[in-house]
C-alpha cells in the first residue's frame, strides 16, 4: 500500500471517529499532496509524499519554537505537538546519530573524498540519492562540520 493511500485511509477512519485533530491534520497534508501531483503533473511517489511530510513538520517545529516563547498558548502548543507525532509516524525510522555518522565516514573512505570543504557536495549528492528519507540533514550538516574542523 502507497503511503498516500495509508494516510487517505487513516483520515477517512478520523472523519468516522470524529477525531478532529487527526482529520484537520491529515485533510492538510492531503491537500498539499494533491497541489504537488497538479504541480508535478504525476502521480506522487513515497519519496515524494515523505518529503511533503518532513516540509511539514519543519514548518510545525517553527510553530513549536514560536509558541514556547508565547507564556499563554499551551494549548495550542499541545496541539501542534500533537501533529507532529502524528505526521512522524508516518515517516520511515532515521538513523540515529551514530548510525548516520558511520555512514557518512564509510562513504567518505568509499568515494576517496580528501578534501571535505570542497567535495561536500558529491558527499551530500551521494547521501540524498540513496538515504534521503531516513537521514536528518540536520545531523548531517553537523557531523560533516565537524569533520571538517576537527
Amino acid at each position: 500500500m502507497s503511503l498516500l493511500l495509508q494516510i487517505t485511509n487513516d483520515y477517512q477512519d478520523a472523519m468516522k471517529a470524529k477525531a478532529t485533530l487527526k482529520k484537520l491534520t491529515l485533510n492538510y497534508l492531503l491537500a498539499q499532496a494533491k497541489n504537488k501531483k497538479i504541480e508535478l503533473q504525476h502521480d506522487l511517489t513515497d519519496e515524494e509524499v515523505i518529503a511533503l511530510i518532513k516540509k511539514e513538520i519543519k514548518a510545525i517545529n517553527e510553530s513549536i519554537s514560536f509558541l514556547e516563547k508565547v507564556a499563554d498558548k499551551a494549548e495550542t502548543l499541545a496541539e501542534e505537538q500533537q501533529k507532529k507525532q502524528l505526521l512522524e509516524a508516518y515517516l520511515p525510522a532515521m538513523l540515529s546519530r551514530e548510525q548516520t555518522e558511520t555512514l557518512i565516514t564509510s562513504l567518505i573512505a568509499q568515494l576517496s573524498l580528501t578534501d571535505l570543504k570542497t567535495q561536500r557536495g558529491v558527499l551530500m549528492k551521494e547521501l540524498m540519492a540513496h538515504h534521503k528519507a531516513e537521514l536528518d540533514t540536520t545531523i548531517i550538516n553537523e557531523i560533516i562540520t565537524s569533520l571538517i574542523q576537527p
